[in-house]
């Protein structure tokens, strides 16, 4: 999965990397097009490389340094079509050399930038590029095809400067110049690999800087791989989520929770979080396989090939299915990538909630049966009574002399609290309504 395909995912990863301050357009480009990490040895190297940035930007001697190079990272180019028509073979225009030369003048300002934090960049040779396209040695940042190039070029300028109606000069200047662009093309084609690989070079570098600095201003930790399928995040909150709340003066209740190869579930009242808790565990897991920050105290994070979802309403309009039509099969087609064995992560919201409370829990239940015995990773939020067949329960600790508390406990099996009116009451709903409700609830109870 690419990343600009994840971040469509509910789980707020979009906004995790809107905010990641990537300096360039090619940058945030290269990594919207990544590919998620599948295997644990390259996710370890590249949190490693993340943790040498973070060691770096994290010295205040830095800091002058660090900003430098951010600047002169906001100058990177995507010139990939320019470098492709390079390797290929076609003689460039002046724009397309001034490209290249623009981009090999920016890996050596870049590579000193980056020795000051002592942080690594391949040595490329673009000493020899910029020498083939600043034939006088000017290090200004344009380009011209220059009189050096060619006596006869020159010659053939003094000529047209003196008679500028002189046709034929013209001509024979233009030509002149083509012939230049052109040798100057299969000169630099000896480089095309490296400026390819420059390019790329500057851009990771881009992304790498701007995820140890977010990792550093958000406070946000550098996990571990999980070796037994184990997901444990300790301490985990919700980047947007957060924000929104300090918005509003409020503090985010943070939340630890630990995931096994078998579904876990976890109960509590409404407006107590569950859902939130469900994100964020798919953004932590997200963001891992992509080589972010983990916002928690600590995460040891299992890799994952994928990661699904089942939230919110899952409606169909363009293929006429009901809510609940849509949700069955968005929960069978997760079954079904169990029992093939595929390494996911599951997260459900709810399930069977479109449906009556009997059929529901039957469904739930089953579900929950199921999943034990194929044996994946699988958190689920529900409200229904249930079965839990020997799963782990968690739910949240809910109303404490008035006030929602968020934290998560241990739960006995299949227990569910019944707060929804004592939350209905601390929102100042109707009285009436409330007396109903009560008496209807003691109604039943006898």
């Amino acid at each position: 999965m690419q990343l600009n395909e994840a971040i469509l995912m509910p789980v707020c990863l979009r906004y995790v990397v809107d905010e990641l301050p990537v300096q360039s357009g090619v940058a945030r480009r290269m990594l919207l097009e990544r590919e998620s990490m599948q295997d644990a040895t390259a996710i370890e190297a590249h949190y490693a490389r993340l943790h040498t940035y973070l060691d770096a930007i994290r010295q205040v001697a830095n800091d002058v340094a660090r900003r430098n190079l951010q600047f002169r990272l906001q100058g990177l180019k995507d010139i990939r079509t320019t470098l492709e028509h390079l390797a290929g073979g076609a003689t460039l225009d002046d724009i397309e050399l001034f490209e290249v030369k623009h981009l090999a003048m920016l890996y050596e300002e870049v590579e000193k930038q980056m020795k000051e934090l002592s942080l690594p960049l391949e040595h490329l040779r673009m000493a020899e590029v910029i020498g083939i396209l600043d034939p006088d040695g000017l290090r200004i940042g344009t380009f011209y095809v220059y009189d050096s190039y060619s006596e006869h070029l020159r010659s053939l300028r003094k000529q047209l400067e003196q008679n500028p109606s002189d046709e034929q000069v013209f001509v024979a200047v233009q030509e002149e110049e083509l012939r230049i662009r052109a040798e100057l093309s299969r000169s630099l084609r000896l480089y095309a690999v490296d400026l390819q690989r420059g390019l790329l070079e500057l851009a990771d570098a881009d992304v790498m800087l701007a995820q140890a600095v977010q990792t550093k201003d958000w406070e946000l930790c550098l996990p571990e791989v999980s070796r037994d399928g184990r997901l444990t995040l300790t301490d985990m909150w919700n980047p947007e989520v957060a924000d929104s709340l300090r918005e509003r003066h409020k503090e985010y209740q943070r939340n630890s929770i630990s995931l096994g190869e078998e579904p876990t579930i976890l109960t509590g009242s409404n407006m107590g979080g569950k859902t939130i808790v469900l994100r964020t565990v798919g953004l932590c897991q997200m963001l891992f396989l992509f080589g972010f920050g983990i916002p928690a105290r600590k995460a040891v994070l299992p890799v994952r090939e994928k990661i699904c979802c089942t939230m919110s309403d899952e409606q169909s309009v363009t293929e006429g299915l009901s809510s609940f039509a849509a949700e069955i099969r968005s929960l069978n087609a997760i079954v079904e990538a169990c029992r093939r064995g595929e390494n996911l992560l599951a997260l459900i919201d709810e399930p069977a909630r479109t449906t009556n409370p009997i059929e529901g829990t039957a469904l739930v239940s089953s579900l929950i049966e199921v999943l034990r015995r194929i044996g994946r990773s699988v958190l689920i939020v529900t409200h229904y009574t249930i079965d839990a067949h020997g799963c782990p329960c968690l739910r949240v600790k809910g109303l404490q002399d008035g006030r929602m508390d968020y934290s998560l406990i241990e739960a006995r099996e299949g227990e569910v609290p019944h707060e929804a009116l004592r939350i209905a009451e601390t929102l100042g709903i109707d009285e009436e309504w409330l007396s109903a409700a009560h008496k209807v609830i003691s109604s039943t109870a006898q």
